[in-house]
């Protein structure tokens, strides 16, 4: 099924989360230990209403950990990650094009068959030769880059999105590690 939303609990919150959430979006348990996960009309359009909900909802604020909005959801085998997340990338380099970014992965899942650091860099590449190719000089910088190309993994589906500056700004629950 589906996402294109994940949040993660504060360690053995989830429940608080998932049922704090579900007055917001249709979240359900995203199959790993503090992770539920949500099929939504616009992810965007979610943030303020989690943002109202954690100044007005103890519960909440004491559950979540992140929250990720995703542009587009994959499903994915170990061996061909690198080259399928970045072939699911390519409808989001517009929004990387002219802009400092860096890729970040989130994995559950796949221990020992993915290796993160190495599917960051190979993303990272593709996704550097890509803006090459349409004409731009991409600029990689991991302290407060522009944009993050985000990849949350659960088991053999991710859910892949840009979070721009602005965003993880007015929303601090938007987190990147």
């Amino acid at each position: 099924m589906a996402w294109n939303a994940l949040a993660t609990s504060i360690e053995g919150r989830r429940d608080d989360l998932l049922a704090a959430l579900r007055r917001l979006a249709p979240f359900r348990p995203g199959g790993y230990r503090n992770v539920v996960v949500a099929e939504v009309d616009d992810p965007a359009a979610l943030l303020p209403r989690v943002r109202d909900a954690l100044a007005a909802d103890a519960r909440l604020a004491g559950a979540l950990a992140k929250l990720v909005p995703l542009a587009l959801h994959v499903r994915f085998e170990a061996p061909t990650a690198s080259a399928t997340f970045a072939a699911a990338a390519e409808p989001l380099l517009d929004r990387l094009a002219g802009k400092s970014f860096f890729v970040r992965l989130e994995r559950r899942g796949m221990k020992g068959r993915l290796h993160t650091p190495t599917v960051e860099r190979e993303v990272g590449d593709a996704v550097w030769r890509a803006l090459e190719a349409r004409g731009h000089a991409p600029r990689v910088a991991f302290r407060d880059p522009d944009v993050v190309l985000v990849i949350e993994t659960l088991g053999d589906q991710a859910g892949i999105g840009v979070l721009d500056r602005a965003t993880r700004t007015a929303f601090p629950f938007v987190k990147v590690r």
